[in-house]
């Protein structure tokens, strides 16, 4: 068996390593779909009161409740759960559109929507959310991105109620949902907490302190003793709130379908930011240290070997294919931020002069993000560097060679993406 370029991590929700090894030196890429164990998983919806640091690359803490110093108390927070998804990268062929994830709940539509009530975490509903969640069976493999919860409005009731402080008293107030026609919170894997079992929770929060912070909430006119956020009363401060509802969640992506046909599809900004940083190196293992964070792919007739000596990655092409991207060696998680200026530098050699295409793209639309360029390949040892701008922001775009159509021997070192403006 061949030592694996990569760990398959199993399509959401299990931590399940998949590899194929031997000694030698020569080494090579064996895609396969591993037998795949349930995992249980438990997801949690709360009112939280502390602003939380969505940049943080750990799982946050326990929800702080609410105090008597909160200027704002939420009482009633419902949504209807549409859908949970996984969204991954897959090197197998799967029956479902990437870009729509994998549908983890609800395995039949009659059971969807469920109502969630974010400000009442009792016993009694976390173990309905076990039973709903609990145990969710994964027959699929694939590299974990994200996880996605959809959500709507209560048909029945599409509004919040809570309290909020005025002149140091509390009021009622109503926050009407008139202006939000669905939204979806994603939230990156390491957002979500991994038990020694296997086990996963996925804790989705709505941080009250992001939805109101800075607003002129004691600026609100109250009408028979409750004050109405809607599109007749408080307009402008309804507005402002319903175009910051969805960034109150903890998620780090986020997409929002308003009721006057408005999308939007965005990065929180602290997440962002973390990746906003001048002169990082954003390859993972560019060294070849060992094979980690690359991945063969032989599709479309193309077969290829590889071996990593002097921390040099060599890929022998055994059967050219009938495309470019029939042998494709690829890094993931590649972040882009709009805009940004970003420089590739490599360093590669051929047995035998050949084009070989470079691109960096999405790996679930396979759209080019960034660049695609062909690069000439010679007999000589040569260090490549390439400019370019992101189109989009993506967290996790695919840094691609394609070495199909060719039978060559390709050997590459010292593989850098840095951001240079």
């Amino acid at each position: 068996m061949f030592q694996s370029l990569v760990s398959f991590v199993a399509v959401i929700l299990s931590v399940l390593l998949f590899s194929c090894s031997k000694t030698s030196d020569q080494a090579g890429i064996e895609i396969g779909n591993p037998e795949i164990q349930a995992h249980s998983f438990l997801a949690r919806f709360v009112v939280d009161y502390e602003l939380e640091e969505t940049d943080s690359p750990e799982p946050a803490v326990a929800a702080r409740m609410a105090l008597d110093s909160d200027s704002v108390l939420i009482d009633d927070l419902s949504l209807s759960l549409w859908r949970l998804s996984a969204y991954s990268s897959y090197y197998i062929y799967v029956g479902f559109d990437l870009a729509a994830g994998l549908t983890l709940w609800p395995e039949y539509s009659s059971d969807a929507p469920m109502s969630i009530a974010f400000a009442e975490d009792s016993a009694e509903i976390r173990e309905d959310w076990k039973a709903a969640f609990g145990d969710i069976e994964i027959d699929e493999s694939g590299l974990l991105k994200e996880v996605g919860a959809r959500f709507a409005p209560v048909v029945e009731n599409p509004q919040m109620a809570g309290k909020m402080k005025i002149a140091g008293s509390y009021v009622p107030f109503t926050f009407s949902f008139a202006g939000l026609d669905s939204l979806e919170v994603r939230y990156m894997k390491n957002q979500l907490d991994f038990a020694a079992d296997g086990a996963v929770s996925l804790t989705v929060r709505f941080c009250v302190p992001k939805w109101v912070g800075g607003l002129p909430m004691t600026t609100a006119e109250a009408v028979d003793d409750t004050v109405r956020f809607d599109a007749l009363h408080n307009k402008v401060l309804w507005d402002s709130l319903t175009a910051r509802f969805s960034r109150a969640f903890s998620a780090a992506h986020r997409l929002t379908y308003y009721s006057n046909g408005v999308f939007e599809d965005e990065y929180d900004a602290n997440v962002l930011a973390r990746y906003d940083v001048i002169d990082s190196n954003w390859v993972s293992n560019g060294n070849f240290a060992d094979h980690r964070d690359w991945i063969l792919v032989q599709q479309l007739g193309g077969l290829a070997d590889t071996s990593i000596s002097n921390n040099e990655m060599t890929v022998t092409v055994s059967s050219a294919g009938t495309q470019n991207y029939s042998v494709q060696l690829i890094h993931e998680d590649i972040p882009l931020l709009q805009g940004r200026r970003y420089k590739l530098i490599f360093t590669a050699i051929a047995d035998s002069e050949a084009p070989i295409t470079v691109r960096l793209g999405s790996y679930n639309t396979y759209d080019t993000e960034a660049f695609q360029k062909q690069v000439d390949m010679d007999t000589v040892w040569k260090s490549y560097e390439f400019e370019y701008t992101a189109l989009v922001d993506d967290l996790f775009a695919r840094l691609e060679f394609n070495l199909g159509k060719n039978l060559n021997r390709y050997q590459f070192k010292d593989v850098k993406i840095y951001r240079i403006d």
